[in-house]
C-alpha cells in the first residue's frame, strides 16, 4: 500500500478582491489599437460606445460575441438574451444587436428599429446630448472615460479600453476634423 501525499494550495485570496482580478480583466479588456479611423468613425464609435457603456449589464462581454440593446422606458439594457428567446418576457422594446470589437469600440446593427419607435426617439435623445457634451472646444478628449467613478466594475473597465482605444484614433486622425464632423452625427443614422 502506497502513501500519498496531497499538497492543498491555499488561495490567498479566496474572495477575489485586489489587485489580480482587475489585472487579468484588463488583460481581457485591453484594446488592440485600430488603424487610422476618420473623424466620423471616430464621433460614431464613441456615441454608440457610450451609448452601450450607459446600459445596466452585469457580466464581462467578449469581443466578437453577440449581445442585444434594449431600451425600457429611457434606461438601456444589454443582455446576453435575443428577442426571440425572451418571448413575452422582453425587459424593454429591442433596439440593436451589438459586437464589442477588439478596439473595445461596439458595433451596433438597428436592423429591426423602426424610425417612428419610442426607442428610436430615445437613442435620437442619446445622440443629441452626446453631441451637445462633446460639441465645446477640448471636450471630446478631456471627456474620454478614462476612469468613471460612477460605473459599474465592467463598464468601468470597457470605458477606460474605449477611452484608450479613442485616444489613439484621435492622435492617428489628427484632432482638427473631429469638431467638423460633429453634425454629420445629427441625426443619428440608423
Amino acid at each position: 500500500m502506497q502513501n500519498s501525499i496531497t499538497i492543498r494550495h491555499r488561495r490567498p485570496n479566496p474572495q477575489g478582491k485586489g489587485c489580480t482580478p482587475v489585472l487579468q480583466d484588463w488583460a481581457a479588456l485591453r484594446p488592440h489599437l485600430p488603424a487610422s479611423k476618420t473623424a466620423d468613425d471616430i464621433l460614431r464609435d464613441y456615441c454608440l460606445s457610450a451609448l452601450v457603456l450607459a446600459a445596466k449589464f452585469h457580466f464581462r462581454p467578449v469581443p466578437g460575441k453577440p449581445y442585444h440593446l434594449y431600451c425600457d422606458n429611457g434606461t438601456w439594457i444589454l443582455s446576453l438574451i435575443g428577442p426571440r428567446e425572451w418571448g413575452e418576457r422582453m425587459p424593454g422594446e429591442f433596439v440593436a444587436q451589438c459586437r464589442l470589437r477588439d478596439d473595445m469600440t461596439w458595433q451596433l446593427a438597428f436592423d429591426q428599429l423602426r424610425a417612428d419607435s419610442p426607442a428610436a426617439q430615445c437613442l435620437q435623445q442619446f445622440a443629441e446630448g452626446f453631441a451637445r457634451a462633446v460639441a465645446a472646444p477640448g471636450a471630446l478628449q478631456d471627456g474620454l472615460p478614462f476612469y468613471a467613478r460612477e460605473l459599474p466594475y465592467f463598464q468601468r473597465m470597457l470605458g477606460t479600453g474605449l477611452a484608450v482605444s479613442l485616444r489613439h484614433s484621435i492622435r492617428q486622425s489628427g484632432a482638427a476634423g473631429l469638431q467638423r464632423a460633429l453634425p454629420a452625427l445629427l441625426p443619428l443614422r440608423l
